[in-house]
């Protein structure tokens, strides 16, 4: 039997969005890496990421990537508050959150490490995208993902505190940034609320229904 029109209109809106996400971190993600494999003398102790986005042979994969990853995440946040069974502060607040923390990302890969801007939309994103797992963890707190993406907050911290702290062996940035990546990957493929592999989640929230 087909599915009624509004479900099914629905079912495509959340595919759609979903595909919005996986584009979001595919750009990104594959931008940086397509970046590093470009550029020979990248060091991952000595280096930030946003490095390649000045070499000439890395900047266009590193900063093209985070842009159009940027553009893509836009739709994703917005998406997923607008298939939102909920439109509370709080699921508004956090599509905002996830919003602005995609506009830094594109931002790091619009203004490279010569512009006065960068700085500020590096900071911005990793800030803003631990403030979306806090928020979003805190709304969904009931669910083993909604504890996922809490626990996602005092780990990025912590990273970041050691590092600053100089705890880490390294002097470049790259390490360091590295799991605020691999979070909002985790986040937007398996943890968050929308997320792209949709039936993963389910089973790790007990096949509990979310209205995210």
């Amino acid at each position: 039997m087909a599915a009624p029109p509004t479900e099914r209109a629905e079912r495509d809106a959340s595919d759609l969005v979903r595909a919005l996400g996986a584009a979001a971190t595919l750009f990104a993600l594959g931008g940086v890496a397509a970046a590093i494999l470009l550029d020979p003398t990248f060091s991952w102790t000595a280096d930030a990421l946003s490095d390649l986005g000045v070499r000439p042979r890395s900047a266009p994969a590193f900063n093209w990537g985070l842009m159009l990853g940027g553009a893509a995440g836009v739709g994703y946040a917005v998406g997923v508050w607008a298939t939102s069974a909920r439109r509370g502060v709080g699921v508004a607040g956090r599509a905002a959150l996830l919003a602005l923390a995609m506009v830094a990302m594109a931002g790091v890969g619009r203004f490279d490490l010569t512009e006065p801007l960068h700085a500020p939309a590096a900071i911005g994103f990793y800030a803003l995208l631990t403030a979306t797992f806090a928020v979003d963890g805190a709304l969904r707190r009931g669910t083993t993902t909604g504890a996922l993406a809490l626990a996602f907050v005092p780990v990025h911290v912590a990273v970041w505190a050691t590092f600053l702290a100089g705890w880490w062996p390294v002097t470049g940035l790259a390490l360091p940034e590295l799991p605020g990546a691999i979070a909002l990957a985790a986040w937007v493929w398996f943890v968050g609320p929308l997320p792209v592999a949709g039936r993963g989640s389910a089973r790790l929230d007990g096949d509990r229904t979310d209205e995210h």
